[in-house]
């Protein structure tokens, strides 16, 4: 009986533990940074202004994963900066994963980003308004092993997804079934 009531007392621990798991997992909005999120060691983002990745470097990331394609960085180096330098000058890692449209939308593209998402300290995914940063960190999330579908769709709602078909109904789809 002694090692049943020692039990109850380790899962009633692990349940007022879990919400304050929760919380540290939550999405946070950074506020004073265009279209920037963080959920952990991730910030997901649009494209970052150079003050960003300044701000961004002081709070610990160390590595950028960039969505956008040649062709879009080429449009925004005549018009911004030099993304791949800024981040050399800055010390941090950079990497390029150009995804044009669904059809960037690849299992070659997500595995060549899930060996960028190594451990060892915060990164910044990122694309021009975070669309495309989210979904793939969202098919990160499932495809490692870190969420079900379902937790990863509620993360991802809270960044920047959404399912055409619920605007023009008005209401999110309950998509169930698909968890590991």
């Amino acid at each position: 009986m002694m090692g049943y009531r020692h039990g109850l007392r380790w899962a009633a621990l692990l349940i007022f533990c879990l919400p304050a798991w929760l919380q540290a997992a939550e999405v946070q909005v950074i506020q004073g940074h265009k279209d920037l999120f963080r959920h952990g060691q991730v910030y997901i983002g649009g494209q970052p202004s150079i003050e960003t990745l300044e701000w961004l470097k002081s709070q610990g990331v160390k590595r950028i994963i960039n969505l956008r394609t040649a062709d879009e960085m080429r449009e925004h180096a005549e018009t911004g900066y030099d993304e791949s330098a800024w981040a050399d000058r800055l010390g941090l890692e950079y990497a390029a994963v150009p995804v044009n449209g669904l059809e960037g939308y690849t299992r070659e593209n997500l595995e060549r980003f899930m060996m960028l998402m190594k451990p060892g300290g915060q990164v910044l995914v990122h694309c021009a308004t975070a669309r495309r940063a989210n979904d793939f960190y969202m098919a990160w999330l499932i495809e490692s092993g870190r969420a079900t579908v379902e937790q990863a769709i509620a993360i991802g709602r809270r960044i920047r997804f959404l399912v055409p078909l619920e605007n023009l109904l008005g209401h999110p789809l309950l998509i169930t079934g698909g968890s590991q």
